[in-house]
This record gives structure tokens, sequence and C-alpha cells, in this order.
């Protein structure tokens, strides 16, 4: 399990949220007189509000980001599937090669569900190869007609995804 940095707004935000639960939960001990040390019931709520407020904008904001990558690539959103899907792997790519463009090309042998082109980590370029996510019937179909074919001025290398181990 990794964690991962919350951003400025994500941060400050749920602070915002953190300092009215540290100070209901401060002023419930008050009322009842189980305070011994306001500062340290205080800084207890602060924290707990404060990683409430972290996971449920965190999760809010994956939810806008998925829905955001779903309206700006509709060829990655998922799609009813009639039957068994194929991953294809794509390589030899022209690292200015387009996601659309893929769609496009392997959209000619049948109903295309994704397409994801990897992107190095570090750099945030394309590595060179992708995966088509297809019906099987049109996956075997393509890969007898793409594969080594020119596109891009590149020779593409299409065959059956295989699970890493």
């Amino acid at each position: 399990m990794t964690f991962k940095t919350p951003s400025p707004t994500v941060y400050f935000g749920s602070l915002l949220i953190a300092l009215p639960v540290a100070g209901l939960a401060y002023w419930i001990l008050q009322t009842q007189n189980l305070v011994s040390n306001g500062l340290l019931v205080l800084g207890a709520g602060l924290l707990i509000g404060h990683l409430i407020g972290a996971c449920s904008r965190t999760s809010s904001a994956q939810q806008r980001e998925r829905a955001t990558t779903a309206h700006h690539s509709p060829q990655t959103a998922a799609i009813p599937q009639s039957g068994d899907t194929i991953s294809l792997y794509v390589g030899n790519l022209a690292y200015r090669t387009k996601r659309e463009e893929l769609h496009t090309l392997f959209s000619q042998y049948g109903q295309v569900n994704s397409v994801r082109i990897m992107m190095d980590r570090t750099t945030h370029r394309p590595r060179g190869y992708a995966f088509v996510e297809m019906e099987s019937n049109a996956a075997h179909k393509a890969i007898s007609q793409l594969d080594n074919t020119e596109f891009c001025e590149r020779n593409l290398r299409v065959s059956e995804a295989k699970q890493r181990q």
C-alpha cells in the first residue's frame, strides 16, 4: 500500500473540515467536564478531522478524475461486450501516435473497447507500445491483418498480450 501526498488544495480543504470537528469534540468534552488537558483533546480532534477530510476529498477527486477521463476519451469508456475480449499488445509504435489514431486503425476490424498507450512514469512520454482491448474474433482478425504492417512510418508488432508473471 502506498501513500499519495494530497495536493495543497486537498490538504488545506481537509484542514477546513478538521477545525469544526476538533472544536465540536472539544466542546462536547468540555460540557461533560471530561477535559483534563484541552490542548491534547483539541489536537486529537484536529488530527481526526484532518484525516476524515483528506480521505473524503481524495475519493471525490478520484471520482471526478475518472468522470473527466471517460468524458474526454470515449473509446476507453466501458462498452457492453457481446463475447470474450482479448487484450492486444501493439509494439514498435511511433512516439507521436495518438490514442484516437490507434482506435480508428483497430476499429476497422471490429469494436474497440479500450486503447491504452503506455507512458514512462518519470518523463511522462510514450514508451512506444500500447494495449488495445477488442472482442475475440475481431482481435484475431486485427492480429492477422496488422502485424508487421506500416503505421506512422513504423512496422507494427501486433500480438495477443501476455499476462505478467
